[in-house]
């Protein structure tokens, strides 16, 4: 876990602010749970860790709809942040949202970062939030990690997504998303996916390849409905 003494004054202050009009822009938004949010009250009723899986470019606005349906419900949750600079404004939105950061990446301290969750999750309840296509791409394209951490660890991939009517879009590699004030958010979670402890490779491409599969699905759903530029 990362210190924040140790974080630039410049990084403080600019995750500070960033934190905040997240919030406030989300408050001016009309949300929906358009599909799935027995399965969130299920998270909250059982106790019992997940990994949710959403693509990169939605974390903007998951971060809020999961500190107020499930953080503040009492239910924990880890994020991986990498250890870039961007990573550490990650970290830091992370913690003001009330997750429990671990920082590495696929590259670089990702097999700590594993260990890490793998411990939050069997020894203090914590569920996971994984973005299988970050931190760097390619857009769209799940990286193995989400099927091997849930492979080592039995819990289920509840795959979730969202999309706006009107929104900014980052000019970064994912595209960010950022809903505009007063946008109309649907937010959709699909069905379970689950990964045998004793899966083969194959299976565990095959895990990989559903979860993709899953958050393109998703992601259409609510283009679908919304119309957005996805």
């Amino acid at each position: 876990m990362s210190d924040d003494r140790n974080t630039p004054l410049k990084l403080r202050i600019y995750s500070f602010v960033l934190h905040y009009t997240t919030a406030i822009l989300a408050a001016s938004c009309r949300i929906e749970v358009s599909c799935g949010d027995e399965r969130i009250e299920r998270i909250v009723g059982e106790k019992t860790p997940v990994i949710l899986a959403a693509w990169h470019n939605r974390l903007f606005y998951l971060s809020v709809f999961l500190r107020k349906r499930l953080v503040e419900k009492g239910v924990g949750v880890a994020m991986l942040s990498s250890l870039s600079r961007d990573g550490e404004i990650g970290a830091l939105l992370g913690k003001r949202s009330g997750a429990r950061v671990v920082r590495g990446s696929s590259s670089r301290g990702g097999a700590e970062g594993f260990r890490r969750f793998f411990r939050l999750m069997k020894r203090e309840g914590c569920s996971t939030l994984i973005l299988p296509d970050g931190s760097k791409g390619p857009k769209y394209e799940a990286k193995m990690g989400v099927a091997m951490l849930a492979r080592l660890t039995g819990a289920p991939v509840v795959p979730i997504s969202y999309a706006a009517d009107r929104c900014w879009r980052i000019k970064s590699w994912d595209r960010l998303i950022i809903p505009k004030p007063f946008a109309r958010i649907s937010v959709v979670i699909g069905p379970d996916i689950r990964i045998d402890r004793d899966a083969s490779d194959d299976d565990l491409e095959s895990g990989r390849q559903a979860v993709e599969d899953a958050l393109n699905e998703l992601k259409a759903k609510d283009a679908a409905n919304l119309n957005p530029s996805t």
